[in-house]
C-alpha cells in the first residue's frame, strides 16, 4: 500500500511539474509587435486569452488593421475570436488588452474598463509609445509574432557573392544556390 501511495505521489508531482515547465516556456515566450519598419517585445501575462493568443502565433503570424479610438487607444479587430478572462482594468501607457475577444487595443493613455489583458510593451515611455502606435495619425496596420521581423533588407548584387559566408536568419550556413533571406557581412539581404 505504501508503494502505491508513493507511486501516486510520483505521478502527481511528474503531472504538476510538466504543468510548470509548459506554463513556464510559454509566458517566457516573447510577442513581437512590428507597426511600420519598428518592432518591440511584449511581456505576457498569463490567462486563458494569452495562452490561445500564442498558440495562434505558433501557426502563422496575426496581421489586422487598428484605428484610434478615444485618444486613448489603437484597436483593431484581429479575425478570430480567443477566449476571455476579463476583468476591471484602469490601463496605461503600453498595456495590450483583448476586448470582446476578437479585437486587441494598444494603449497610448489610460481608460477603465473589463478587459482581458494580455501584456504590456516592453522599456517603452508613454511618449515612445504613442509615436510607436501612430497615436492620432489614423488607421496602422500591426503584425504580432512570436519571432522578430526583419525589414530593411537590400537585394544581393552580385558583386556582393563572392566575399564572406551568408548564413541563414536561423545561423546557419546558407547553401550554395539558397533562396531567402540571409546575413552576409553584417548585412541582410534576399537571395532570388
Amino acid at each position: 500500500m505504501k508503494q502505491i501511495l508513493w507511486l501516486l505521489a510520483a505521478i502527481l508531482i511528474t503531472g504538476c511539474t510538466k504543468n510548470s515547465e509548459t506554463f513556464a516556456q510559454t509566458m517566457e515566450q516573447k510577442m513581437y509587435i512590428t507597426i511600420g519598419e519598428e518592432t518591440h517585445t511584449v511581456t505576457m501575462e498569463d490567462n486563458v486569452g494569452t495562452r490561445a493568443l500564442i498558440a495562434a502565433l505558433q501557426t502563422e503570424n496575426i496581421v489586422y488593421i487598428a484605428h484610434d479610438y478615444g485618444n486613448f487607444e489603437k484597436v483593431g479587430y484581429i479575425g478570430q475570436s480567443f477566449p476571455t478572462d476579463n476583468h476591471q482594468t484602469t490601463t496605461s501607457a503600453g498595456d495590450l488588452v483583448l476586448y470582446g475577444g476578437d479585437n486587441i487595443c494598444i494603449f497610448y493613455g489610460s481608460n477603465s474598463w473589463s478587459y482581458t489583458r494580455i501584456g504590456k510593451l516592453d522599456g517603452l515611455s508613454a511618449d515612445e509609445v504613442r509615436r510607436f502606435v501612430k497615436a492620432g495619425e489614423g488607421e496602422v496596420s500591426i503584425t504580432l509574432s512570436l519571432q522578430p521581423i526583419y525589414t530593411g533588407i537590400q537585394e544581393l548584387s552580385p558583386d556582393e557573392n563572392s566575399e564572406g559566408t551568408a548564413y541563414t536568419i536561423t545561423g546557419q550556413i546558407a547553401p550554395k544556390g539558397y533562396k531567402g533571406i540571409v546575413i552576409k557581412n553584417g548585412k541582410k539581404r534576399i537571395n532570388h
